[in-house]
């Protein structure tokens, strides 16, 4: 099979940041006088991007509002010493895909300077051929994604761990990659059929030849 590009998603995927980004969003739902929820009830309501979830919490605000003041309260949770870590086996997959000289980006709802940031200090950087955070809208990402590497949407890879990754892979016509590691439970990820599903990353090294 003949994968020239590999897209990531990030949180789920190479960053764990469960924890800080459950954090922030109970900040956020607590600054509304909305009621927190327990961890694994977050996990399973987890949406495209934090405006989503909020909305869907009762929190009539404008998104703009929302991404501004969730990215607060992460940054602030971050500084409290509650850091993502990434997952173990990124680097290694990263190594063996780019001895393979396919090009490598990530595209993620996640704000983009905490995202480079990020990138950054896990050592990923110079793996990566493009960083597209802050994104509202994956097919539009996707699709543009590709145009800027110059690669038809056939021979790309979208590697995400919740169904909306999965979906708008479909849309646009690239194959799709689920993750069980992440913020979706397996079982989910299975519903949607992806053309992969993966135990963890590492099982990228089975499909990239």
């Amino acid at each position: 099979m003949r994968i020239e590009l590999l897209i990531f998603d990030w949180s789920g995927v190479i960053s764990d940041d469960r924890r800080p980004v459950y954090e922030a969003n109970m900040k956020v739902l607590k600054q509304y006088g909305k009621p927190p929820m327990p961890f694994e009830e977050w996990l399973s309501k987890t949406t495209l991007s934090p405006v989503e979830f909020l909305r869907n919490c009762g929190i009539d605000e404008t998104p703009e509002k929302l991404y501004s003041l969730y990215k607060t309260y992460y940054d602030e949770v971050i500084d409290s010493g509650m850091l993502p870590k990434i997952y173990p086996d990124v680097h290694d997959v990263f190594l063996f895909l780019k001895k393979r000289r396919k090009k490598l980006s990530v595209l993620s709802s996640h704000p983009t300077d905490n995202l480079r940031k990020e990138a950054e200090l896990y050592g990923l950087t110079k793996f990566l051929d493009l960083i597209v955070g802050s994104c509202r809208d994956k097919v539009r990402g996707l699709k543009s994604i590709c145009k800027e590497l110059k690669i038809k949407p056939e021979f790309a890879l979208y590697i995400g761990d919740t169904v909306y990754d999965i979906r708008s892979a479909k849309k646009v016509g690239i194959r799709s990659a689920a993750v069980c590691t992440g913020y979706h439970s397996t079982e989910r990820l299975e519903k949607e059929n992806p053309d992969f599903l993966l135990e963890c990353l590492s099982d990228l090294k089975e499909i990239v030849s």
